[in-house]
């Protein structure tokens, strides 16, 4: 799954928020207005449309659809006079970002506007400046059966003086540590080897596993040795300094160095420091490194809010009653408990021991091909935290590490067909072809297909390929001033993570730009031997039975109050007009209540059939999330609920039972729901990337340097 744009709040603490001064609801923003009434009801999503979650979404929609034109011509009559409209999907660039629904709102876009996003709760508060919000009412919002520990949702949200309904939990999941057993393994084994203490049979259990486990692997010498990838080359040349200083740091392998942050950091620091010599090989992964300094954050100050670094204030109204300004003042209070839970990942990331991740790169990538230990990421992103197939080809440019998502690489092939097809695709490993419209088709677009968004845009691209089907299509951004592919930006446009080309590449791409429906960048990939592939063994991916999967630390320190993160998309209601908010809100409801007696949903190489199953379940059971509902977490159905759960599901659900089960020692972390919680958590999460791109460039960083990055980026 992409990553999340959050800020931590501790459900504990909702009543306090719950009596600030929220910010006006036209503060800052444009005035309410009424979309155009079309009869057709449009849900935003960043998810991709070729992950389970996209996927998953595309199925419910069609099945929606499909029931609605159901039946006999009096039920279909029936279902249009309660107020049932049809529903298309529109697809958004960089998940979760919320500039697309600003961009809306300010050019009071009354044509294309949606009616729904799924997003996290902080895009209320953006739809709230512009009093665009759609509440369901009290008992609309009852009928739904939200588990008591999620309907707090809209309570936090900025601009929510009355606490209205307009955010409805769709999908939970928490995060996790994946881990590369091989490769842990064998770090936990060389450092217990030169004398590093470790816990008794009870308290290193994990550990003993890991060990036995990389010992007695058919893979044990590929680890090793292996010319290429094998671990024992990237050993420290003066092995006799970095044992001192790995001793004189004072750890012990035991398992509670996967339930702290500092301890965990501290572990991978000591595993770095024996292993230093690949700077493109860290311990440690965070996908989200926002994620991470907030549920540090959460526990350290045990939910209340006045001891964190983004702290409520009455003085705020315009941020929604929370100091964005304090953390970043130097010697305040807040900016005290930011830098503490800085500095430790720093010292990581200095330490080559932390990689960041951001701008569509994850940690699952690196963890993959055994070369790194563990990576912490969404429960959600499980299926790719580990290797089906005994083989796997991987795309590059220049060197491995530039590696490129295969499903963003396209073969092009010449039209056969009617006169709106202007060309077909298919991605490069795949059989199927799809097909590429023409701007002014009426065909219908399905699942995997696109059409070009203007004339101009077809003819450009058409000009671009001159009938040369040996061009390829990347679904990447090309630079030609920097002569990079560009992986990722941030909420103002920057560059977050791009590979940059030798020169040998220059004028072998061309960039197109947005051309399709789908609002994504794209190039063309003029010769294709600028694109290598090499095909892995089985030896040198993680299978299934090499890995295991974790709770993410839950605490910062010893003493802090264990919080279990909470994430996932909800249904973000936006007001149409009269007809679409009541088509709207029945959706929102057929999406809870409504029985399906059997879907199959497919996704690319993977497909599950449900019977008698709720569409918001069928949603979570294929897109790896929790349904927040209480039947899911009723007592008399957990052990049919967990039986069909996948490992990292599991951990979920069981995490989040806790917090309902013992609220004493556990506590549900989720989000302040303000318009710059996006724009805070893109700061700290680009800065952290950035400061591990300097660390592989072999650049000096410094403490001083981070925080600069993220000041800057913040304002």
């Amino acid at each position: 799954m992409k990553k999340s744009n959050k800020i931590l709040i501790s459900m504990a603490s909702v009543a306090a928020i719950g009596a600030l001064p929220l910010v006006a609801a036209r503060c800052g923003g444009s005035q309410k207005f009424d979309q155009r009434n079309d009869g057709i009801l449009k849900i935003a999503t960043g998810f991709s449309e070729t992950n389970n979650q996209g996927t998953a979404i595309k199925g419910i929609v069609e099945e929606y659809n499909n029931w609605l034109n159901s039946g006999s011509d009096k039920e279909k009559k029936e279902r249009k006079e309660k107020g049932y409209l049809p529903v298309e999907l529109v697809f958004l660039p960089n998940g979760y970002n919320t500039g697309p629904l600003s961009n809306k709102l300010s050019s009071k876009d009354q044509n294309t506007f949606w009616n729904i996003i799924l997003n996290y709760p902080q895009a209320a508060s953006i739809l709230a400046q512009s009093e665009m919000n759609l509440a369901l009412s009290d008992q609309e919002f009852d009928d739904l059966d939200l588990a008591p520990v999620f309907k707090n949702t809209n309570k936090p949200i900025a601009g929510n003086t009355n606490h209205e309904k307009w955010v409805v939990p769709f999908g939970v999941s928490s995060e996790m540590q994946s881990v590369n057993k091989l490769v842990l393994g064998k770090l936990l084994d060389e450092l217990k080897t030169i004398g590093v203490k470790k816990g008794d049979e009870e308290t290193a259990k994990k550990i003993t596993e890991y060990i036995n486990y990389y010992k007695g692997s058919n893979k044990k010498n590929y680890i090793d040795n292996d010319p290429t990838n094998g671990w024992n080359k990237d050993k420290a040349n003066n092995l006799n300094q970095a044992k001192e200083d790995i001793l004189a740091m004072n750890i012990t392998l035991a398992d509670d160095i996967f339930e702290s942050y500092e301890k965990l950091i501290k572990f991978t620091i000591a595993a770095k420091k024996l292993f230093p010599v690949n700077v493109n090989r860290p311990i440690l992964g965070i996908d989200s490194l926002a994620t991470s300094i907030n549920v540090m954050n959460a526990s350290q100050s045990k939910g209340d809010l006045t001891k964190g670094y983004i702290t409520p204030s009455d003085k705020h109204e315009v941020t929604g009653g929370y100091d964005y300004e304090s953390f970043l003042t130097k010697n305040t209070d807040q900016n005290k408990v930011f830098e503490d839970l800085l500095k430790l990942v720093f010292e990581g990331i200095k330490a080559g021991a932390i990689w960041v991740g951001g701008g569509g790169a994850y940690g699952s990538n690196i963890l993959t091909k055994h070369n790194m230990a563990l990576n912490i990421g969404s429960t959600a992103g499980w299926h790719n935290t580990f290797i089906k197939s005994s083989s796997s080809k991987i795309y590059f440019i220049d060197k491995q590490e530039n590696e490129i998502d295969k499903n963003r690489y396209f073969n092009l092939y010449q039209s056969k067909s009617s006169d709106d097809v202007v060309l077909q695709f298919n991605r490069i490993e795949d059989k199927n072809k799809n097909i590429i419209y023409s701007h002014d088709s009426n065909s219908e677009i399905k699942r995997f297909d696109k059409k070009f968004k203007t004339k101009n845009d077809q003819d450009k691209f058409i000009k671009e390929l001159k009938d040369n089907f040996n061009f390829k299509l990347l679904e990447y951004e090309y630079d030609e001033d920097s002569n990079s592919l560009i992986l990722g930006r941030d909420s103002k446009g920057d560059i977050v993570s791009s590979f940059k080309l030798e020169d040998a590449h220059k004028g072998k791409f061309k960039a197109l730009g947005k051309i399709f429906n789908d609002d994504k960048n794209y190039s063309l990939v003029l010769d294709k031997s600028s694109i290598s592939d090499k095909t892995i063994s089985a030896d040198g991916l993680l299978n299934e039975q090499d890995a295991d999967w974790i709770n993410s630390p839950l605490i910062n320190k010893d003493g802090d109050k264990k919080s279990i993160f909470a994430q996932g998309p909800s249904m973000v209601l936006i007001h149409a007009n009269e007809s679409e908010n009541k088509g709207t809100k029945l959706f929102v409801n057929w999406m809870f209540k409504h029985n399906i007696p059997g879907i199959t949903l497919r996704g690319r190489g993977d497909s599950s059939t449900y019977n008698n199953i709720k569409p918001v379940d069928a949603f979570n059971r294929f897109g790896n999330y929790i349904s927040p509902t209480n039947s899911y977490f009723a007592d008399d159905k957990k052990e049919e609920t967990i039986k069909v759960l996948n490992k990292a599901t599991k951990l979920a659900f069981e995490s989040f039972n806790q917090a309902i089960k013992d609220a004493n020692n556990y506590q549900l972390a989720e989000d302040v729901s303000s318009v710059l919680s996006d724009k805070l958590r893109d700061s700290i999460s680009t800065a952290g990337r950035k400061m591990v791109a300097q660390y592989t460039s072999n650049t000096a960083i410094t403490f001083e340097d981070f925080m600069k990055q993220i000041s800057n980026l913040f304002k």
